[in-house]
């Protein structure tokens, strides 16, 4: 068993996430009047403001900030309801969404030379996602949706002040450009907008809902699986949205509008660009480094560090209870 690091954190939050010690494998300490000493790092939440206070130390210290954020197979239920994480992200040089400066993440898609058993492997786990139609969150039920003659086009839009906008090289304007390209590019089709989860628990704001009023779109303000929507849709359109991905895994055409982790690398049709990304990968090459290498598993009941095959399996079977 190797010896757990002892990490420094001003967040109670943090410290009182469920099993954080075995996500970080790791001893938290409560930093109290700057003088906690021996620490090997400093942990705080992602870029959010309420972490300026941790990588301020870090920087003074000399310290590591290592970024937690949650995992993209998260939960059952959305994580501002109080559900425990089932994943985290642990990244000891940026953050995933910042498309300003590299991550961990980033490296691992760059540096990714995946072995036939690796690929066998991302290729199994991504077939389980999409058989068992799981996402970050999973309480929304499935929905089935009339046919149509016409085509359908999704809108992703995502809540306001959301780190990886302004991180992921877009803005509010961001938006309004995307569902204008949209049905400039698909006139004749039916284009459909998705709110986030937490803009319909009214929890938050988002971006889109009075412009896709205005230009005749059809909103999407029922909860629902999003694999339900990606069922009927040819394109996607985001900015910088998790759903972005699993529309790839799903098989869609993704058009991005700002710089989510998975643009960049000859998958998606990119509005921007970041120049440390150039080279292509693979849709497997992208799956092995965020969803297994980058993420971080836990059984919650048993407290325990678990593979993403564990999770795909008691995520599935905590979501079928709710249905």
């Amino acid at each position: 068993m190797c010896s757990k690091s002892r990490f420094g954190v001003f967040s109670s939050g943090i410290q009182s996430i469920p099993h954080i010690d075995q996500f970080l494998n790791a001893d938290l300490q409560k930093i109290w009047c700057f003088t906690q000493a021996n620490l090997e790092g400093v942990v705080g939440w992602g870029l959010k403001p309420t972490a300026e206070k941790a990588r301020r130390f870090a920087a003074k210290k000399n310290l590591p900030y290592i970024a937690l954020e949650d995992g993209f197979l998260r939960s059952v239920g959305l994580g501002v309801d109080g559900d425990v994480p089932h994943s985290l992200v642990v990244d000891y040089s940026g953050i995933y969404y910042d498309a300003t400066r590299p991550s961990d993440l980033e490296r691992f898609i760059f540096e990714s030379a995946l072995s036939d058993e690796q690929a066998i492997r991302a290729r199994r786990c991504m077939a389980l996602i999409r058989k068992h139609r799981l996402s970050k969150y999973n309480q929304a039920p499935e929905v089935m949706f009339a046919p149509s003659d016409k085509q359908r086009i999704l809108v992703v839009d995502q809540t306001a002040g959301d780190a990886s906008i302004r991180y992921g090289l877009a803005s509010e304007h961001s938006f309004k450009l995307m569902l204008e390209q949209a049905k400039a590019n698909h006139p004749d089709a039916e284009i459909w907008v998705k709110i986030h989860p937490d803009v319909l628990a009214g929890k938050k704001q988002g971006h889109l809902v009075e412009l896709a009023q205005h230009l005749g779109c059809t909103l999407l303000s029922d909860a629902c699986n999003p694999w339900s929507v990606l069922d009927v849709v040819s394109d996607v359109y985001v900015v910088t949205s998790q759903l972005g991905f699993e529309a790839l895994l799903a098989g869609k055409r993704v058009h991005c509008f700002g710089m989510p982790f998975y643009a960049g690398w000859g998958l998606t049709e990119d509005s921007q660009s970041c120049a440390r990304r150039s080279v292509e990968r693979s849709l497997e090459a992208v799956f092995d480094a965020a969803y297994i290498r980058y993420c971080r598993f836990i059984n919650p009941q048993s407290g325990q560090r678990c593979e993403i095959e564990d999770t795909i399996a008691l995520l599935t079977q905590q979501r079928d209870l709710l249905f």
